[in-house]
Order: C-alpha cells, then structure tokens, then sequence
C-alpha cells in the first residue's frame, strides 16, 4: 500500500515532476493518504485562498484515498511518538501521526521528508 505524505501532496500540486514520475511507476496501485495529511495540504489552501481554494484543489486530488485516523491508528502513533522520545529521535506531532497512521495500515509513505526514516518498522519511499 502507498501512503503520501503532505510533502508530496503539495509537490504534486506545485506540478512537481517527481511526482508525475512517480505516480506514471507506480500507477498500476491505489493511492492513499493519511488524513492528517489532507488536512495538513486543506489547510494551507485555506489560508491562502479560502473556499475558493478548497473548490480549485479538490479534483487534483480525488485520485488519493484518505486513510483515517481510527482509534487503532491513533495508538499506533502513540507507540512511535513513545519510540522516537524514547530513542532521542523526537519529530512534530503531525509527523508521528502520519507515521502511525501509515504504520498501523501497513502503507509505505512516499515523501521527501528524511526524519520519517527514524521510524522502526515504517517503509520509508523518496520520490
């Protein structure tokens, strides 16, 4: 299962070509997104342009499937926040819930994020 991360998202929609690259490699497998990231991409839309944005976005991205943060999921994020304060390896909040997120759904994250590579047992994908 692929999982993308918030860095993708946005790079997808800045027309980034890595992107389209990636996405032409792997296109013969769903797509899925934590929600978290969703939310994190919905709102920077949202500052700079309003509704309007939302309204401007939301086709771009209904090729993605939104993997929720369930009650399972949100435990699992608990462990790797645990796991990374535990091994000095701290990143944001956001981040460890995305991580758990994908790690409780088994989902390899696609991103350009380098600290998702603390994360044990989580597939970590550059683009």
């Amino acid at each position: 299962m692929i999982a993308f991360d918030t860095s993708f998202l946005l790079d997808y929609l800045d027309g980034v070509d890595d992107t389209a690259a990636y996405l032409e490699r792997n296109e013969d497998k769903p797509f899925f997104a934590p929600s978290l990231a969703l939310f994190e991409v919905y709102r920077g839309v949202a500052r700079a342009s309003g509704r309007e944005g939302f309204e401007r976005i939301a086709p771009d991205l209904d090729w993605v499937e939104p993997l929720p943060l369930s009650e399972p999921a949100a435990r699992e994020a608990a462990l790797v926040e645990a796991e990374l304060l535990d091994s000095g390896n701290r990143i944001n909040l956001g981040d460890a819930l995305i991580a758990g997120i994908c790690r409780h759904h088994g989902a390899r994250i696609v991103t350009r994020d380098s600290h998702f590579d603390r994360v044990d047992d989580l597939e970590v994908d550059g683009y």
